[in-house]
C-alpha cells in the first residue's frame, strides 16, 4: 500500500506519551504509526527529526466577530491567525451584532465561515432564549454559551443572565440537548458595588483601579458557586471560563472530586500578562499584575493546570483595534477591552514547557485533548491516533521567537506580546492531511475549513479519561 504522506523522524506526542515514530496519512486521517526503520512507501515525506509532532489545538474560545464588527475581524483572518498559530478547530462566540440567538442567525454564521475559514470551526449559540436552545443544538450548535458579566460591547448587557431561576431553567434546557453549556462566570452587582467603594475612597475610575476590581476573587468565585449548585441538580455539562481564582478553583476541585460534570478553562492573560504590561500598554495589558504579581495564586493556577482541576487552556481571541483600546482605556466599565492571541498562544505556553512551569503532556491535553473531548469529537480531532483526522503542528521547540504588531495575521494589528521572548514554534500546521501553513505562511484557500457541530453526550466524566494503551506496528 501507498501512503499519501509519511512523517518522518519527529517526536510525536501521543494520548500515552512521546514516542520517537513516524506517522503515516491517507485519506485524511492518521494512517498509522510505525516504527522509523518499518518499510512504508508515501506519496509525499516531511522531515521532522529533532522535532514535536503535537495535534493541532482545538480552540474553545475565540471571537471571530461577524457579523456585526467586522472592522475587527472576521473569520478570514481569524482562520489564518489559526492556521499560523498551530490551532486546526476554533469555536466562536455569539456576542455579535445581532447576537446568536435564533436558527437563522446560526445558519447566517456557518455561511460566513464556510466562505472564508482555513481552519474547521463551530459556533456556541447564546442561550438567552429559552425556547430556542433544543432548536440551535437540532441545527449544529456545538453547545450554548451563558454571560454574566455586562457593561459594554463585548459584555453584551443584552445576554447578560444572573437570576439564579433563569439559570436553572437555562441549565435545564440545556442538560436536555446533551451539549456543554459554558459560562464566563461573574457577580455583577459585586463588581459594581466594590467599584463604588474604591471610588468612594478617593481611586480614580481608570483602568488599573478596574483591573484590581475585575480580577478580585470573591466577584468570581460567589459565582461559581451558585453555578456549580446549578449544576448539580440539572444535570448540565458545566464549563467554567476565565478560570483564575483561587477561591474558584478550590470550589472545582471540590465539584470534580463529588463526580459533578464540570469542566473548566483558563486563557493566557490570566496568567501571563503582567503588571508592567499594564503601566506601560494600558488596555494592552489586561488583566495585568493584579494577577500575576500575586505568587499564592500564580502557583494555584499552574498547581490546578498540572493536577486536572484546569481542563483547558483557551485562547480568549479577543481581538480590538487600538482605537478602541482608547475608548476602553476613557471607561474599562463600559469600553471593549481584550486581544489576539491566537498566533502566539502556541509559542507562550511552549516557553512554559521549556521553563519547567507546565509539562509537554499535561499542555498537549489541556489546548487539544481536552476541549475535543468536550465538544465530543476525541479521538477524531485532539489525537494522533490511528483514525484521527491527520489534524497536527510540527513545533520547533528551540526557535526563538519574538511576537511584533507588524506581519500579524489578525485584523486588529497588534499582540499583548510585543518585544517578549518566547522560546517554541509552530513551523508547519496540517489539516485533515494538507500542509496549511509553514513558517508563519498561510498556504490554503478560504473556505477549505469544515463545521463541526457538538455532540451530545449524557453522565460525561468530569475528568477526562486516559486513552487505551497505543502500540507501533511495522507495515
Amino acid at each position: 500500500m501507498e501512503y499519501d504522506l509519511r512523517i518522518r523522524g519527529g517526536t510525536v506526542q501521543t494520548p500515552t506519551g512521546p514516542l520517537v515514530t513516524d506517522l503515516l496519512i491517507s485519506d485524511e486521517r492518521i494512517a498509522g504509526l510505525v516504527a522509523p526503520d518499518a518499510e512504508a512507501t508515501a506519496r509525499e515525506k516531511i522531515d521532522a527529526s529533532g522535532l514535536w509532532v503535537l495535534p493541532g489545538l482545538v480552540d474553545l474560545h475565540v471571537h471571530a466577530r461577524v457579523p456585526g464588527y467586522d472592522y475587527k475581524e472576521d473569520f478570514r483572518t481569524a482562520s489564518r491567525a489559526a492556521a499560523v498559530g498551530g490551532v486546526t478547530t476554533f469555536v466562536d462566540m455569539p456576542n455579535l451584532e445581532p447576537p446568536t440567538t435564533t436558527v437563522e442567525l446560526l445558519e447566517q454564521r456557518r455561511a460566513l465561515a464556510e466562505r472564508d475559514s482555513h481552519v474547521d470551526f463551530g459556533h456556541f449559540a447564546s442561550s438567552r432564549n429559552l425556547e430556542e436552545i433544543p432548536k440551535l443544538a437540532a441545527a449544529g450548535a456545538a453547545g450554548f454559551k451563558t454571560f454574566q458579566v455586562g457593561g459594554g460591547y463585548p459584555h453584551d448587557p443584552r445576554l447578560v443572565m444572573s437570576d439564579p431561576a433563569e439559570l436553572y431553567a437555562t441549565f435545564a434546557a440545556i442538560a436536555e440537548t446533551g451539549l456543554p453549556c459554558v459560562v464566563h462566570p461573574f457577580t455583577q452587582s459585586l463588581m459594581d458595588y466594590l467599584s463604588e467603594v474604591r471610588f468612594a475612597a478617593g481611586e480614580p475610575r481608570d483602568i488599573r483601579t478596574f483591573s484590581y476590581v475585575y480580577t478580585r476573587d470573591i466577584v468570581w468565585s460567589s459565582s461559581v458557586a451558585v453555578l456549580l449548585e446549578i449544576q448539580r441538580e440539572t444535570g448540565a455539562r458545566l464549563h467554567l471560563l476565565h478560570t483564575h481564582s483561587s477561591a474558584s478553583l478550590r470550589l472545582i476541585r471540590q465539584a470534580k472530586a463529588d463526580g459533578a460534570a464540570v469542566t473548566a478553562a483558563i486563557d493566557p492573560k490570566y496568567f501571563h500578562l503582567r503588571g508592567e504590561d499594564l503601566a506601560e500598554h494600558g488596555a494592552r495589558g489586561l488583566p495585568g499584575g493584579f494577577i500575576v504579581e500575586d505568587a499564592d495564586r500564580m502557583a494555584a493556577i499552574y498547581g490546578a493546570l498540572d493536577d486536572g482541576t484546569l481542563d483547558v487552556i483557551d485562547s480568549d481571541h479577543a481581538p480590538h483595534t487600538l482605537d478602541d483600546l482608547k475608548r476602553m482605556e476613557a471607561d474599562p466599565w463600559t469600553g471593549p477591552w481584550g486581544g489576539p492571541h491566537l498566533e502566539h498562544i502556541l509559542s507562550l505556553l511552549l516557553t512554559d514547557v521549556a521553563d519547567g512551569k507546565l509539562r509537554l503532556g499535561r499542555l498537549v491535553a489541556l489546548l487539544s485533548e481536552n476541549p475535543a473531548r468536550i465538544l465530543g469529537l476525541y479521538p477524531r480531532k485532539g489525537a494522533l491516533l490511528p483514525g484521527s483526522d491527520a489534524d497536527l503542528v510540527i513545533v520547533d521547540p528551540d526557535r526563538a521567537v519574538v511576537p511584533q504588531d507588524e506581519g500579524m495575521e489578525s485584523k486588529s494589528a497588534w499582540t499583548p506580546y510585543a518585544g517578549w521572548q518566547l522560546r517554541g514554534a509552530p513551523i508547519l500546521t496540517m489539516l485533515r492531511g494538507t500542509v496549511i501553513s509553514r513558517d508563519g505562511e498561510v498556504l490554503n484557500e478560504p473556505g477549505s475549513g469544515r463545521h463541526i457541530s457538538g455532540v451530545a453526550q449524557r453522565n460525561v466524566a468530569a475528568t477526562p479519561g486516559t486513552a487505551p494503551g497505543l502500540a507501533l506496528e511495522r507495515v
